[in-house]
């Protein structure tokens, strides 16, 4: 019976996952295909959508999208694609306010040799950032504008304060100056 499945699948030119699967005794099958799919998103709130794709060969598969290490999705493939796309939405997993950017990855499950579920190994990871919005890096240099500037003023009233009061002198009158030590003698008139 696998003999005339080999052959006949051999003669038609492609042998499929399932009879090299069994030739091979490998448990591993070819890890998916991710890409981010447009519309791509440009804040927080807006919706992922991830394209998981096995080999074209691979039709009605189970995929698990992963964000880290956690399972987010499940979706299987209508029976005659190999592809699925996930939409991830901004409110994150289970209704939680999480983020919906990350690194995601997915994985497939076939029906195996005596109908046990095998696994394909993780596709890459694709990673989903957003920008930071330009209102918080906006108030953010101004509030350090805000900080500098009042660092430079107090500098700036401490060095005048300085120059014009300098080691300490002290003025009794608008014509004289005084040392704190030394005898007063009247300023040169312009």
């Amino acid at each position: 019976m696998g003999g005339e499945m080999l052959s006949q699948t051999y003669m038609g030119g492609e042998m499929p996952w399932t009879i090299l699967l069994f030739a091979s005794g490998s448990l591993a099958i070819p890890a998916p295909s991710i890409f981010l799919v447009p519309p791509f998103p440009s804040s927080r709130e807006d919706p992922i959508y991830l394209s998981c794709t096995a080999p074209k060969d691979i039709l009605g598969a189970n995929f698990t999208l992963f964000r880290g290490g956690e399972a987010v999705q499940l979706l299987q493939a209508p029976s005659d694609q190999h592809s699925v796309t996930f939409n991830v939405t901004g409110s994150g997993s289970g209704g939680s306010n999480e983020a919906a950017g990350g690194n995601f990855r997915c994985q497939y499950g076939v029906l195996g040799e005596h109908s046990e579920p095998q696994l394909s190994d993780f596709s890459q990871e694709v990673q989903v950032s957003f920008p930071v919005p330009t209102w918080i890096l906006a108030l953010s240099l101004s509030l350090a504008g805000a900080v500098l500037l009042s660092g430079l003023v107090v500098i700036a009233v401490l060095v005048r304060k300085e120059s014009v009061n300098p080691a300490g002198l002290r003025s009794t009158s608008p014509t004289q100056t005084c040392p704190l030590i030394t005898l007063c003698l009247p300023s040169p008139r312009k």
